[in-house]
């Protein structure tokens, strides 16, 4: 299959970040009045029941998925971009039974577990039965991971795209009504609901024009090991991620209470799931193109490079808007008692431009299917970030925490660069170190302008959204001059 040239490529970036960030923006606005809907016709303790309930799920999720939603990704797109029908139709088999089969083990596994779930998430025993129902639901996320998988893979972005939309738009609509009119008793079949109507949208764009491979089941544990092993390095990573998090609001909770430990989750929230969007809208489309040419090392450094400028263009005038309207965002989101977090999120969005290169430079790791050196530079770095977020708060507070995680991702950058460098003669080239560059630069001058003289740092978020649309708009129409496929 021929690779993108430059500018086709360009093209292909900028449209994949515009669909699935609307896709995250839908996701995330139905999440929102889920929330609120439910707060109002159950009250606190009704989200707190839910929450109590999804954090079990998610957890057993975590253990028995074995990665495969993430990792089958890279072998499905390699051999999509090979063109291999029936290498494609041999591991779409191998997804799919696989997908049955961490399903039903999750299933099996919460079922097992339902009696001591119960008691140690409720202190009783009355929820078991509401566990052994739930049991259901990790059958159904996981065959719906199993084919969104596949549509990413071989790159059916707007399928998959319409496939998040849907179903995050009836399982909204299917699931809410229990709670109106079974209120509490409502909140086990409710989550069944909204686990069933997910699955049912994706089975209805699920590609049905890639036949069954004539495999056995000896020989579908054989295919399935590779894409096992990275899952679990990856499950693995995340879990270790997950778990510094909790050590940190742990010693939050320690040494300064519950309320502290709210401002950060809420600062923290801001950073990923919002500004963050991008990143999570971007990767849907740039993990298989990467997985696609994993043993091209040269192909591997292009789309790296220029995915690093189009995130910055991007990135710039989101950081530069970020800083001069941080205020209304913490006012319009949570209560005026939030804004003891805006010098965290100054100080932590400088982190950002940071943060895009050297995503995009780690996802080389995952391309390749590395997964003992992604875990190693992911233990790495969350130790690095771990300690850094202690001395920061220990010393400076919430905006000390900001810094940290600023500090955290250049370390992390020079972590990266030096691994891939090394390993696969990774280099994202000039052009990208220089946008990254000059997003650090607006993002500097843009906080102290806010701070020192608050009308200039208007200007310059100004001056950088034009300029930024206009390069982006530029690079659309294929004006930086062809180049070699």
């Amino acid at each position: 299959m021929s690779q993108p040239t430059d500018n086709n490529l360009y093209r292909v970036i900028t449209k994949a970040a515009a669909i699935f960030g609307g896709v995250q923006v839908v996701s995330i606005l139905c999440s929102v009045v889920r929330t609120k809907i439910i707060a109002v016709l159950l009250g606190s303790v009704g989200i707190g029941i839910i929450g109590l309930y999804n954090s079990a799920i998610e957890t057993i999720t975590a253990l028995t998925g074995l990665g495969i939603r993430s990792s089958s990704v890279r072998e499905i797109s390699e051999a999509h971009n090979k063109d291999d029908k029936s290498d494609i139709s041999r591991i779409v088999t191998v997804v799919r039974r696989w997908s049955w089969f961490v399903g039903l083990l999750g299933a099996v596994v919460l079922i097992t577990l339902s009696p001591l779930l119960s008691q140690y998430t409720f202190g009783d025993n009355e929820h078991i039965w509401g566990f052994v129902w739930l049991s259901c639901t990790l059958l159904f996320n996981a065959l719906a991971s199993g084919e969104q998988a596949i549509l990413q893979g071989t790159k059916q972005l707007k399928r998959l795209a319409r496939c998040s939309v849907y179903g995050s738009i009836a399982a909204l609509l299917v699931s809410l009504p229990l709670y109106y009119f079974m209120g509490i008793d409502g909140i086990v079949p409710s989550l069944i609901l909204y686990a069933a109507a997910t699955l049912i949208v994706t089975l209805v764009y699920k590609d049905r024009e890639i036949e069954k491979s004539d495999i056995t089941l000896q020989q579908t544990a054989q295919q399935g090991r590779d894409m096992v092993t990275l899952g679990v390095f990856m499950t693995v990573s995340s879990f270790i991620t997950t778990l510094f998090s909790y050590i940190f609001a742990a010693y939050l909770n320690t040494r300064s209470g519950e309320a502290t430990v709210g401002y950060y989750q809420a600062g923290f929230t801001l950073m990923n799931k919002y500004v963050g969007l991008i990143f999570t809208a971007m990767a849907m489309e740039y993990y298989p193109r990467l997985s696609g040419v994993a043993k091209d090392n040269a192909s591997l450094s292009q789309y790296v490079g220029k995915q690093v400028e189009m995130m910055q263009l991007m990135l710039a005038p989101i950081i530069a808007i970020f800083i001069v309207l941080h205020p209304l965002m913490v006012q319009i989101l949570y209560t005026t008692d939030f804004h003891v977090i805006n010098s965290y999120l100054l100080l932590a969005i400088q982190g950002i431009s940071f943060k895009a290169i050297s995503w995009s430079i780690g996802f080389v790791l995952l391309a390749k299917g590395s997964g003992k050196l992604y875990f190693t530079t992911e233990l790495i770095s969350d130790t690095i970030t771990l300690a850094l977020n202690i001395v920061g708060y220990r010393y400076w507070g919430l905006a000390g925490v900001g810094a940290s995680y600023t500090v955290g991702f250049i370390l992390y950058l020079i972590i990266i660069y030096a691994v891939c460098r090394h390993s696969y003669n990774i280099e994202p080239g000039r052009k990208a170190w220089v946008a990254t560059g000059l997003t650090t630069l607006v993002a500097v001058a843009t906080l102290v302008c806010y701070i020192y003289l608050r009308p200039v740092a208007w200007i310059i978020t100004i001056a950088t959204t034009a300029v930024c649309a206009l390069l982006l708009y530029r690079k659309w129409q294929g004006k930086e001059g062809n180049v070699k496929k």
